[in-house]
């Protein structure tokens, strides 16, 4: 956790294109949030051009959608949206307005990685001390 799925149009990013929103998306999260590197997900899904409607008409968005732990205020929501959109449209030269950005915010109680439940914004470092064992691969990809 966090997830960030990426839809876009098949065929519409380049391998590298993915690679360097991935790592634009990891560390946009991880800065804003101080998130371990370890934990932040993006999934690329593509889907076929003449699937998405908006307004009941063809349309050829990509959408970015974020599951992150609930808790977090509106500045650090709002920072989090601004800089996924301006490093989004900063790779893949789309224009903004051709991007849909949510995120979606769960319940840590209701959320499972490595086999543990996570901590709530803010219980991060006592968590991640208890938890040092099972997690020390994930947080040595920091």
């Amino acid at each position: 956790m966090p997830l960030y799925q990426c839809v876009v149009p098949a065929g519409s990013l380049s391998a590298d294109n993915r690679s360097a929103l991935a790592e634009a998306i990891t560390e946009i999260h991880c800065t804003v949030t101080g998130a371990p590197r370890g934990f932040v997900n993006v999934l690329f899904v593509e889907y076929d051009p003449a699937a998405y409607f908006t307004a009941g008409k063809p349309n050829t968005c990509s959408v970015i959608n974020g599951n992150i732990r609930a808790g977090r205020d509106r500045e650090t929501r709002a920072r989090l949206l601004t800089e996924l959109s301006q490093a989004w449209v900063s790779i893949t030269g789309q224009d903004a307005r051709s991007l849909l950005i949510g995120l979606n915010e769960v319940d840590p109680t209701s959320i499972m990685e490595a086999g543990l439940i996570m901590p709530a914004p803010g219980e991060e470092a006592d968590w991640l001390q208890r938890n040092h064992d099972v997690l020390g691969e994930l947080l040595s990809s920091q």
